[in-house]
């Protein structure tokens, strides 16, 4: 098959992760694969994670930032352009269903698909990108979802297909065979890993650790962003900007506790991913989490955006060793469930029987 990912950017995310990751594997299956990107907009790090056999096409029109409503239409008829003729056109973030409609309508692509990642928490402040989200699931072909809370969500709203497809472990080399690591000090490192959007949740983290250090003066946070961040804080802390694979594994492993405080997910890979590494994780009740958290089976649960909540959850994991290994146990095994293998064989049957079928 000839498969296109329409994507917003080509910058450092889970879901453009997740999107390389379907790409590079449908690949080595045999299929012909291109992303295609705004101009401008390719992380040379991320690109270099791509198979040589994956064509990337970068648009004409660079995507500045702080675009006006205006340009929009350009920089969709930009992606249309850029396209390569396919059996099937894959949206990917929610404004990319746009220029994927208007590909299946000019006939340059004969189906076109959602990989389904996106919450109305993504878009509180965006109203174009959420009118979208609401209503474009009721114009493509096939929808696959990455997660069964967002299948549930989407279901609500269009009578298309939907397909759970699912995801592996994003950066699964990297976290393979990976295991927790104790250090040789005295400090209780708790781990945050995410960015400075407020949906991401460290203002929440940080207020969360103020509650807990009066109780754990030995705490130490460690925190990684992709972009620059000012972190204030009386908690000792430490900043990792944008780390290797190999560095952001280490960090996993060597510290005490991970937490997640993200208001709103698609599926949330950091847990996942520390979870892999056999770090015990606090994660906020986000919906795609659901996917796989277990409240006090594999995890410790509890309200977004409730600072007390989380401080809790932090001391019950500090003074309870028991318990933080019981969680980082099933969790190693709740992360089994995620195989790439799996989940492409699911995306191969649901692209091959929407090709095979008539209008």
């Amino acid at each position: 098959m000839r498969i296109t990912f329409l994507l917003s950017s080509l910058w450092l995310s889970g879901g453009v992760l997740l999107v390389v990751d379907y790409a590079n594997r449908l690949s080595e299956r045999g299929h012909r694969v291109t992303l295609v990107t705004p101009g401008g907009t390719v992380d040379a790090a991320v690109q270099a994670k791509l198979a040589p056999t994956v064509t990337l096409i970068e648009g004409k029109l660079r995507l500045a930032q702080g675009a006006r409503p205006w340009m929009l239409p350009l920089y969709v008829l930009d992606l249309v352009r850029a396209a390569p003729p396919s059996d099937v056109i894959v949206a990917t973030h929610t404004p990319t269903t746009v220029p994927a409609l208007l590909l299946r309508l000019l006939r340059k692509a004969r189906y076109c698909a959602w990989l389904y990642m996106d919450y109305e928490e993504m878009f509180r402040q965006r109203a174009l990108e959420r009118w979208l989200l609401h209503h474009m699931p009721r114009h493509v072909d096939l929808i696959m979802p990455i997660s069964q809370p967002l299948a549930a969500e989407v279901q609500r709203v269009t009578s298309v297909p939907v397909v759970v497809t699912g995801s592996g472990l994003a950066r699964a080399n990297a976290f393979r065979e990976s295991s927790h690591l104790a250090h040789d000090d005295s400090t209780w490192r708790l781990l945050y890993v995410g960015d400075n959007r407020p949906r991401k949740g460290l203002r929440e983290f940080l207020a969360a650790a103020a509650l807990v250090y009066p109780q754990l003066p030995n705490l130490a946070l460690v925190i990684v962003s992709k972009e620059p961040c000012t972190i204030t804080s009386a908690v000792p802390h430490q900043v990792h900007i944008y780390p290797s694979d190999a560095a952001l594994v280490a960090l996993y492993r060597s510290c005490d506790a991970f937490v997640s405080c993200s208001w709103g997910e698609g599926l949330g890979y950091p847990p996942l991913e520390a979870m892999a590494c056999g770090t015990p994780v606090i994660l906020t009740d986000s919906t795609g989490v659901r996917d796989y958290a277990r409240h006090e089976a594999n995890c410790l649960l509890v309200p977004p955006r409730a600072p007390q909540a989380i401080a809790n959850a932090i001391l019950r994991l500090a003074h309870e060793p028991a318990l933080a290994a019981r969680l980082a146990a099933q969790g190693k095994a709740t992360v089994a469930h995620y195989d790439w293998d799996a989940v492409i064989d699911r995306v191969e049957a649901a692209l091959t029987s929407l090709v095979s079928s008539s209008r």
